[in-house]
């Protein structure tokens, strides 16, 4: 039916609904620190003693927020999986709502401590990152799977090395509220001649090595986080406004395979 005017009423059977973003909801920080408990494989370092490297990006320090304290302490402790062994933990992430990722920023302490030397040399190579979304049933979705050089030199006598790792992934990623996301971080490392060492996370760990009052950073990893839109999915209880729900871009149900296919920015 037609106004005089020309202006045509709409069929409302074919109306759509639209959620739009507010621009409150753009982008939020969120930091975990990578928690680790042990009772054995625990090893001291002496910072005061030890050689520090730091990883680069292009040739610069990379820089990011991160958890931090100050403190004059002279020691830091080792969490290591056994000597000659590479470390190799897995973190559970359980998002309490769904959003989107456009940044993880991985900032790690790793410490090696070569303990007996006879010859040869040993060297932190590399760290290697996973996630994993778990699909409870349904097949899980490696989302990430890097390994980024450490850069650090290789020791070639009995000492402690102190690296401070940082790595980050710009890649799109989905998180959704029923599935859980795993973190999983790996050493490369290699051993030429014959000696005895150990590698693994340092939990908290100095930027410097002189016992002054000094920054000491927490390691964690911190997600860039945008508000997703099925966030507020639940609110479309009633099967007409359901229909009516404009599902162009991603659905509830996740798109982590897509967003694969799609590349990464």
């Amino acid at each position: 039916m037609s106004t005089s005017t020309g202006f045509e009423i709409g069929d409302p059977t074919k109306l759509r609904i639209k959620p739009t973003y507010n621009v409150g909801d753009y982008g939020h920080d969120v930091s975990f620190p990578l928690l680790l408990s042990q009772a054995t494989n625990l090893v001291t370092l002496t910072p005061s003693t030890s050689s520090f490297h730091q990883t680069q990006h292009d040739s610069a320090n990379p820089i990011d927020e991160v958890l931090s304290f100050i403190s004059e302490s002279d020691k830091c402790e080792l969490l290591h999986n056994g000597n000659d062994t590479d470390f190799d933990k897995t973190w559970l992430i359980q998002p309490d709502m769904s959003f989107f990722s456009y940044k993880i920023a991985l900032s790690f302490g790793i410490g090696l401590k070569v303990s007996a030397y006879t010859s040869g040399n040993i060297t932190a190579e590399s760290i290697r990152l996973t996630l994993t979304e778990l699909g409870d049933g349904v097949g899980d979705i490696v989302i990430a799977d890097l390994t980024i050089p450490t850069g650090a030199s290789a020791l070639s006598a009995t000492g402690e090395q102190i690296i401070m790792f940082h790595a980050d992934i710009l890649q799109k990623i989905k998180f959704t509220n029923n599935r859980p996301v795993t973190m999983r971080i790996r050493t490369v490392s290699s051993k030429s001649g014959t000696a005895t060492y150990q590698i693994g996370m340092l939990p908290v760990y100095p930027m410097i090595p002189t016992a002054v009052p000094k920054q000491w950073l927490l390691s964690q990893v911190e997600i860039h986080a945008h508000a997703s839109l099925d966030h507020a999915f639940p609110i479309w209880r009633d099967s007409d406004n359901d229909q009516r729900l404009d599902y162009s871009g991603c659905s509830p149900s996740g798109c982590n395979s897509a967003l694969d296919e799609m590349g990464s920015v």
